[in-house]
């Protein structure tokens, strides 16, 4: 069902609004972020690796579509210390060796992620010891992609399963908060959506599993 122009404004002014409130949760957990690089997985069109540009000394935007980064990179243009490249984490050859960071961040991604366990062990190689931060949905069953049949992720988190699951792959300090409540028009009616925040210490080296 198509969107009237009412519904979809509604949307994108929810969208911005969801991005800084991500961007500032993440910039008031690093008060220390001028000296500390950020990759931002997942990136999207860079909204929220974009608005913390001027918080941390370096922001990599990285997203898994060629589509998307293409249109990350235009949206960096002016940013001077922002690059932009495709990375895929969650396969087990998707790390690379010139890649190193400090803190890694996302929103929205994660439950676009097909295999979460090889991502989480992929973390520590790119940013061993790091800082991590995730913004994701609620478990809503299947609210929110409602009006995308081909959809094949997940359907949002329970967040005491993924804190667990953190745990398990020997990250510490795994805390999970409320982070944002909005609505978004899909299929015709406006659907809850509820995020939540995550943080964690990422191991300092290659992590295990159970």
């Amino acid at each position: 069902m198509q969107l009237s122009p009412e519904q979809a404004a509604f949307n994108q002014s929810q969208a911005q609004a969801r991005s800084d409130a991500v961007a500032a949760a993440i910039r008031d957990a690093t008060p220390e972020a001028g000296a500390l690089t950020a990759l931002d997985y997942g990136c999207g069109s860079g909204p929220i690796g974009l608005r913390l540009a001027n918080h941390f000394q370096h922001v990599t935007l990285a997203d898994v579509y060629p589509d998307v980064v293409a249109g990350a990179i235009e949206a960096a243009r002016d940013a001077s210390n922002v690059d932009v490249r495709l990375l895929d984490l969650s396969t087990k050859d998707g790390v690379p060796e010139d890649l190193c960071v400090d803190v890694v961040l996302s929103c929205l991604s994660w439950h676009h992620v097909r295999d979460l366990d090889v991502l989480l062990e992929a973390l520590p190689l790119v940013a061993p010891g790091g800082r991590l931060f995730v913004a994701d949905m609620d478990f809503d069953g299947g609210a929110y992609h409602a009006d995308l049949p081909d959809f094949d992720g997940v359907q949002g988190f329970d967040r005491d399963d993924l804190r667990q699951r953190l745990e398990r792959h020997g990250y510490g300090d795994v805390r999970v908060s409320d982070l944002w409540r909005s609505q978004k028009w899909i299929t015709g009616k406006l659907t809850d959506l509820s995020l939540f925040m995550m943080q964690a210490r990422i191991p300092p080296g290659a992590a295990g599993t159970d």
